[in-house]
């Protein structure tokens, strides 16, 4: 009795556990890069009202994805990772939605390259339109899905080899 109640019968999973340690941390990747992109079209002045829409989508996809990682932290793997899977999903295709609005904000103001200004730095930086969806798409979006995917599909590893 004593002994249950120190230690759960049901042993816990050292891969479920570090699946949902990675699903937190790429959530809260997620959730920066949400309010990085949420403050882009501002710092480009351009009036891109669909991409801020998109990323406060993005910010309540995080937050379930946090909740997803929680979820597998406390021994709901299989929720936890269909939920961390879907997410994965969901981050990708609005960044495809996000770069894309951005890109046609920018060709709808008649510009050829985005002038970044920073007041942290004195440079500018000039992006060529075309590339500004590949460059976004490569460098945020698709390490946080892929973190997110294999969370989610370490998750469901973990529930499958637990005993039933």
């Amino acid at each position: 009795m004593v002994k249950e109640l120190v230690q759960p019968s049901v042993p816990r999973h050292h891969r479920a556990i570090l699946s949902g340690a990675l699903g937190i941390f790429a959530s809260l990747l997620a959730i920066a890069w949400a309010l990085f992109g949420y403050n882009l079209p501002a710092a480009l002045r351009l009036s891109a009202t669909q991409a801020q829409n998109l990323m406060l989508t993005q910010v309540t996809i995080a937050f379930v994805t946090l909740v997803a990682g929680g979820l597998m932290i406390s021994r709901y793997p299989r929720a936890g990772g269909g939920l961390l899977i879907l997410g994965s999903m969901a981050t990708f295709i609005i960044g495809i939605f996000y770069t894309r609005a951005l890109e046609l904000a920018a060709r709808g103001e008649n510009l050829s390259r985005i002038r970044l200004e920073s007041q942290f730095f004195t440079a500018t930086l000039n992006i060529p339109v075309d590339r500004v969806v590949s460059s976004l798409l490569l460098f945020p979006v698709f390490p946080i899905s892929i973190l997110l995917l294999v969370s989610g599909l370490g998750g469901l590893a973990a529930y499958a080899r637990q005993p039933h």
